[in-house]
């Protein structure tokens, strides 16, 4: 039987609330899938849905993020449920696990960083909380605004955003401050690597300042098979087979306490617009 984490690594897990793996992605799967989304970007720029602005020529030619494709990209969603990926989230959280939501994210040169926030904060994963696989496309790293984590405060609840005067954070001014007696990390990454990490973990990231670096990165969002509710794709899981599940509602998300929110999407229009020309989708992705 295949073992995909040791025990120091579970260790580090259960302290930290985030791990990096490295290189469980080859080059040729990384390649495949910005091909995928490559031939998606073409098409939002062919209709118009993207158009470039003099004032922001990198940030306006791509969205901030586009979701949920995966839902009718089979391409996408193998490389979604890649084994050795699904394999350490399972053993980590100790049973299979069910997809929520996907992002491609570009984060081209001069593109805002991300204020602290906590995942499960819009995702809703009732009970337990949400978990996350973010591959590496790029090489991450300060300069181009790579993740950042405060250790151990997945142990913390769910904790509302805050407005802070002047942020230069993407999406809006509201982020969660680090709470007193934690310290924050920035961590590197290199192509092929993952980070796994709980919709509790105060994480964020901070601005591409290189003027020529991309840092593509691709991030699943998962709930433990177990769970009961979930508020994002509720009626559009999808299991480690790749069929479609359902869950309940979960009505009582911490999103709903406080709009606007950090997670108010600016990219979902894209995917609202580019679906529905494309083919009628199954259901509709939730706003946040």
């Amino acid at each position: 039987m295949t073992v995909y984490v040791t025990q120091e690594q579970r260790d580090f897990f259960t302290e930290n609330g985030y791990l990096v793996v490295k290189r469980v992605y080859r080059q040729e799967q990384l390649t495949r899938l910005c091909e995928e989304y490559a031939a998606i970007w073409l098409q939002l720029l062919a209709s118009g849905q993207v158009k470039q602005q003099a004032h922001d020529p990198f940030a306006s030619l791509y969205p901030n993020r586009l979701r949920d494709f995966h839902q009718d990209n089979e391409g996408i969603r193998d490389f979604m449920m890649e084994p050795s990926a699904i394999g350490v989230l399972k053993e980590l959280i100790g049973e299979e696990p069910i997809a929520v939501q996907s992002g491609f994210y570009y984060k081209p040169p001069g593109t805002r960083g991300l204020g602290y926030h906590q995942d499960n904060y819009h995702i809703g994963v009732s009970p337990d909380t949400s978990y996350a696989i973010w591959v590496s496309i790029d090489g991450a790293d300060p300069e181009n605004g790579s993740l950042l984590f405060v250790p151990g405060t997945h142990r913390l609840e769910l904790a509302s955003a805050e407005v802070v005067a002047g942020s230069t954070n993407a999406y809006s001014s509201e982020i969660l401050r680090v709470p007193e007696g934690y310290k924050a990390i920035q961590i590197e990454t290199e192509p092929g690597d993952i980070v796994i990490f709980t919709g509790n973990t105060y994480h964020g990231s901070t601005k591409n300042k290189s003027r020529y670096r991309y840092r593509r990165s691709f991030v699943t969002h998962f709930a433990p098979q177990s769970t009961d509710k979930v508020t994002l794709n509720y009626s559009h899981l999808v299991d480690t087979r790749g069929s479609r599940v359902r869950r309940r509602l979960n009505t009582r998300s911490k999103i709903m306490e406080t709009q606007p929110s950090v997670f108010h999407y600016h990219d979902t229009p894209y995917y609202d617009q580019f679906i529905h020309k494309k083919q009628q989708p199954h259901s509709q992705p939730d706003k946040g």
